[in-house]
């Protein structure tokens, strides 16, 4: 009795697709039998799927609605740990593992662990949590023919970065270089405040902060060598509260409109736009079917670009077609550039301490948080704040942020060389499967 019961409480959830089967299979019974009633072929029909009578009476009412729709998805649990972890601590991880490759051993998990559980980064995670991050970071466990496993990065990952350091190096070494205009955007939320700061042994005494983020402001600009660009600033506030980040609130129209309206116009001439790999960023406009396109959207590719095809062909046969025949992919903000004389270039994933318009966010977050200590902020006075850092950032502010990229820029070169050393010395299965010896 108790089970049955506690069946009952219990609502089984179903997919629309489901639901919507479901109900196509109620019509299909309804036309082989017209005379049963309603209840009856209710019935037939928990019988034919195993769906209880209580739901599909539930299906009928929501189609009749036509508010057909699946149950809500779990929220999947996020590690806490990993959640800490920002764009420092990735570049000092990174730096940790190369570290070990410039004095010639071989990193494992377990020393890298040791390693950044140290200051600076303090990680206060475990082994299964460094792991995982080390893998969102790009990097893999690969086996070597010699039963030896090493930590490497994705070697697309790589690649990437070695073209993106050789462009801009061959861009500084030309006879006329174009000027470097980095962009990027972040986000400043309402409640923003120092982490630390001078109290008393109660706590009674510091700012005065409200609990929470508050709204957030998605901050647009660009910059380089000479400053931020005159009037390029673009600064709105998120439609999706604090959730997220700006990702989650731009999108490519909104990029397009500021890069059109306030970046281009004021730009040197022949200037190279450095960007991240973001999907606004990155919109195509020539793309071509992939493997899981309809075959008609296949045909209406191959017939737009005057291609000889057999309708009749299979799917496989004709995205071979497509492969033999696809040009290089090309961005819609590549062609906006050009069409100004620029050029665009884009870091290599997971590289942003590549761009030094980072370390001026930093910077303008840091005076925004000692400046906004009043719980009686509004919005109005925060947009005032990051007005008022933004202009503070002055030409050599960014002069040595630049400065301190290009380090970096020669450090990675320094790095990729003693890693392919290190690499020479093993031979390495370049089949991607990797090893679940250390998951």
């Amino acid at each position: 009795m108790a089970e049955n019961l506690q069946s009952v409480g219990c609502k089984q959830q179903y997919s629309s697709q489901t639901k919507l089967v479901a109900l196509r299979v109620r019509e299909y019974l309804r036309s082989l039998h017209p005379l049963l009633n309603e209840g009856e072929l209710d019935n037939e029909l928990a019988v034919a799927t195993g769906i209880s009578v209580r739901s599909l009476q539930r299906f009928k009412r929501e189609a009749k609605d036509n508010c057909v729709s699946s149950p809500p998805s779990k929220r999947q649990k996020t590690s806490p740990v990993l959640n800490s972890i920002d764009k420092f601590d990735e570049e000092c991880i990174r730096r940790v593992i190369a570290s070990f490759y410039d004095r010639g051993e071989i990193p494992t998990v377990e020393s890298i662990l040791e390693k950044i559980k140290e200051a600076p980064i303090n990680f206060k995670g475990q082994r299964t949590s460094l792991y995982r991050w080390m893998k969102k970071m790009g990097f893999r466990f690969k086996k070597t023919d010699r039963g030896r496993h090493l930590i490497m990065e994705r070697q697309d990952i790589v690649l990437a970065r070695c073209k993106y350091l050789r462009r801009i190096k061959e861009n500084r070494e030309s006879c006329n270089p174009r000027p470097e205009i980095y962009i990027d955007e972040t986000w400043v939320n309402q409640n923003e405040c120092v982490d630390k700061c001078w109290t008393n042994c109660d706590g009674k005494l510091g700012p005065k902060v409200k609990s929470g983020r508050g709204a957030r402001f998605i901050i647009v600009h660009a910059g380089g060598v000479d400053g931020f660009v005159p009037g390029g600033l673009h600064m709105f506030r998120s439609k999706n509260g604090n959730k997220g980040d700006y990702h989650d609130s731009m999108n490519h129209e909104n990029f397009c409109s500021w890069l059109d309206n306030k970046l281009l116009p004021n730009i040197p001439p022949k200037s190279l736009i450095i960007m991240d790999n973001v999907s606004y960023h990155c919109k195509v406009v020539n793309k071509a079917p992939i493997q899981s396109s309809r075959k008609q959207e296949i045909l209406k590719w191959l017939v737009e670009n005057d291609l000889p095809h057999n309708p009749l062909h299979t799917k496989a046969e004709l995205l071979h077609i497509v492969k033999k025949n696809k040009e290089k992919e090309e961005y819609a903000v590549d062609e906006m550039a050009e069409k100004h004389g620029h050029e665009v270039l884009r870091l290599p994933p997971y590289h942003c301490q590549l761009n030094p318009i980072e370390l001026i966010w930093a910077q303008v977050k840091e005076e925004i948080r000692k400046n906004n200590s009043n719980s009686s902020q509004k919005l109005r006075v925060i947009e005032e704040l990051t007005r008022k850092a933004m202009n503070n950032v002055t030409v050599e502010n960014w002069k040595k942020c630049v400065a301190h990229t290009k380090k970096v820029e020669d450090e990675f070169r320094r790095n990729d060389i003693v890693v392919n050393h290190m690499v020479e010395k093993f031979i390495i299965n370049i089949s991607n499967d990797s090893s679940s010896d250390e998951e």
